[in-house]
């Protein structure tokens, strides 16, 4: 199994800044390409406005039970569907959950979550 990470950091704006200019210089230069996984949040505040109890539900239902729809999913967690298409979007927009498209009779969107864990780091 192969297990990917994504980190969960809390940096300041500045700091988030300056990496990105770096990274942006390495690229076009041509040395290094970015392929770490992080996302960044100025405060922890923000990070549990994000990141909440139910959208980790969401994470965990479709990383474990793999359902073959939105509407499939929120049968699982027993909510509302569009609560968890609202949900969907904002873990989408940030990369945690991608869709695929079917392409039967009615139009449905598989989720799904291609990575084993998430690490908060928190700067002191």
């Amino acid at each position: 199994m192969n297990v990917k990470h994504i980190k969960l950091a809390i940096k300041e704006r500045k700091t988030v800044l300056d990496e990105f200019a770096k990274i942006l210089a390495k690229v076009r230069k041509g040395e290094s390409s970015f392929n770490e996984s992080e996302l960044s949040f100025q405060n922890i505040d923000t990070l549990r406005k994000v990141l909440t109890e139910k959208r980790m539900e969401l994470l965990h239902a479709i990383k474990r039970q793999s359902p073959g729809s939105i509407y499939e999913l929120a049968k699982i967690v027993d909510r509302d569907l569009k609560s968890v298409n609202t949900d969907i979007t904002v873990l989408v927009n940030l990369g945690l959950v991608s869709l695929e498209k079917s392409k039967d009779e009615r139009k449905k969107s598989k989720p799904s979550v291609d990575f084993d864990r998430l690490s908060v780091e928190i700067a002191i």
